[in-house]
Parts: C-alpha cells; structure tokens; sequence
C-alpha cells in the first residue's frame, strides 16, 4: 500500500514538475510574443507610423518622438548655412508638406528662390562689367607710346582712330592731337577737335593746347595765331584757376618778345590781382621788373626795383617750379640797378 502510495506520489510529482515547468515555457512564450508585438517593425514605414500613433495617442507630446525617414530629411533640409548648403538662407521659408499615406504634416525647410539665385545674378553682373571694353582704349595707349618715342605722325594717326570709335578715352585723344596738330600748323583741324570736346574741363584744356602750340612754334605768324587762341580762352571760356593765368602770363612772354611792354603789363596786372593763388602770381612781379627796366617811354627803375623785390620776398623759403624760378637773375638784377641808382 505505502508502495503504491509512494509510486502514485512519485508519478504525480513528476507530472506535477512536467506541467510546471511547460506552463512557465508557455508563459514566457506569450509574453515575448507581446513584447515583440509593441515593437514590431513592418516594412512601410507609414503604417507602422500608423500602428505607433493608434496605440499611443500621446506620442506626439513627447519631447523626442520617433522620426520617420521623411521626418529626417525635411530635419537635414533645415540645416543652418554654417553646417550645410553655403547657398541656404538662415531663415529658410517653411513649408508644411503633406503626407498622401497618414495624412502627417511635416515642417521642412526650402530657401527662398532669391537665395538661391542672388549668387548667380552677381556673378553674371560681373561678367557683364568685365565684357565692357572701352574701344577707343587701345589706340590712346599706342599713341602715347609713339609720343614716347617722337613718332609724332604715327602717334597722330592713333589718336585719330581712337577718337573716331568714339569710347571715353577718345576725349583725351582729342587734347593730344588738338596740340599736335597745332604744331604741324594745321590750325583748322586742331581747332575743330576743341569744338568736339563735350567735356567743358576738357575742352578749356584743348584750347589752351592748340594756343601753346602754335606759340611753340616761334615764328612771327604763328605768335599771332597763338595770341588769338590764347585771347579766346581768357574772354570766350570760363575762368579757370590753373588755365586762364596760364594764358594771361603766356600772352605777357609772348608780347615782351615782341617788345609790346604796355600790353604785357596789362595781362601781368590781371594775374596778381584776379589770381593770387596761381603759380603765375610771383612771376609775374619777375616780368613786370624786367618791363619797368626796359627802354620805353615809361621805363621807371624805382618800379622795376620794387617789382623785383616783391618776387624775392614771395619766394623766399619756397622752391619754384623749373622756368617759374628766377631767383638768381633777380639777385642780379637788384644788384645792378642798386648801384645804378
């Protein structure tokens, strides 16, 4: 009995540790089949959106939800210009685009057309000042360098075709011929390229070129016409503060050659009064002190002395241009009619 008793016991707990142990198996077993359920991950991932959002309401409030792919690339797309795309505005335009499958609006980031545009616009603004070539350039600068070289006829020939491309070196190309072509004498030519000048600075420049030309070339004939130029800038064209003393003084030199004392002294007068400020103003004493001294019927030394010791006293602790510095002869000159006086 205690025999069967104890066989009936035995088989019952080994029965027992059978069932327990199978039923702790079948527990574990459906609880990872719950567990795998809440994370199980189907190839779409907008219906396991779908399935995240179903079973967890609340998802959305969380501080870090989980992204989508699509989520993650509208985040790379409103990355700062520092850390992505130079090209992209640091306040990109926000877009909300609309998923067809779940309906989820995600919030990307698309820079402004003008962004993206504005560096291509500069550069082609660029582009188009470098395309701009001034035609008349090349034949100025060839001038020039035949001038260099006293090719005068050469240089002649380039300043013309730079001036007849009409660009904006042809205007200086004009004052180098105006003078060139009153050294050749062709007075005419040179006076109708001061004619063409629009620009008025320029043009006062160009007239008083073709007057020092033809002043240059020394003969009795050309004097005149020189005088006449030089004559039209002082009475036609605006007062200028360099030209017009210029021309004033230079009409003085060029009528004491012709020892025509009273109307040199005239121009001389008008330079210091009308013209302190000029480079001509303390030559000019210079010259009136050589017309006083000169024989004529108003010669007065007395006057010439005083004139020569104005330029000395104006020019001391100075240094004079070259051809506007007599402070040697005017030593001289004091010296000697000092002791004649």
């Amino acid at each position: 009995m205690r025999l069967d008793l104890l066989r009936f016991f035995g088989f019952g707990k080994r029965y027992f540790f059978t069932r327990v142990i199978g039923f702790t198996i079948l527990v574990c077993f459906i609880s990872a089949l719950g567990a795998e359920s809440k994370e199980i991950f189907l190839p779409f991932p907008e219906t396991w959106k779908e399935t995240s959002e179903t079973s967890d309401p609340g998802s959305e409030s969380k501080e870090n939800p989980t992204l989508s792919p699509k989520s993650k690339e509208a985040e790379l797309s409103s990355v700062s210009p520092s850390q992505g795309n130079p090209n992209l505005t640091s306040n990109p335009t926000l877009v909300e685009s609309q998923n067809p499958k779940d309906g989820d609006k995600v919030t990307i980031g698309i820079p402004k057309s003008d962004s993206l545009s504005s560096g291509s616009k500069s550069d082609s603004k660029k582009k188009k000042k470098k395309e701009v070539i001034d035609p008349s350039k090349a034949s100025f600068q060839k001038g020039k360098a035949y001038l260099s070289r006293d090719q005068k006829k050469s240089a002649e020939q380039e300043f013309a075709d730079s001036y007849s491309k009409e660009g904006e070196a042809a205007k200086f190309s004009r004052v180098e011929n105006t003078n060139l072509y009153g050294l050749d004498g062709k007075e005419k030519e040179s006076s109708s390229l001061v004619e063409k000048q629009e620009d008025p600075d320029l043009k006062i420049k160009s007239q008083f070129e073709l007057a020092r030309s033809l002043d240059r070339i020394g003969n009795p004939e050309s004097e005149e016409k020189a005088y006449r130029e030089y004559l039209k800038l002082v009475t036609e064209f605006p007062k200028h503060p360099e030209l017009t003393p210029r021309s004033h003084y230079a009409m003085a030199i060029l009528l004491i050659r012709k020892k025509e004392y009273r109307s040199a002294a005239h121009h001389l007068v008008n330079v210091i009064k009308n013209f302190k400020e000029s480079e001509e103003f303390l030559p000019s004493h210079y010259y009136l002190g050589k017309i006083y001294e000169s024989s004529w019927e108003e010669r007065d030394l007395e006057r010439s002395l005083k004139y020569y010791q104005l330029y000395l006293n104006g020019v001391e602790g100075k240094n004079p241009k070259p051809g506007l510095d007599f402070r040697k002869e005017t030593k001289e000159r004091l010296r000697v009619l000092g002791s004649a006086i």
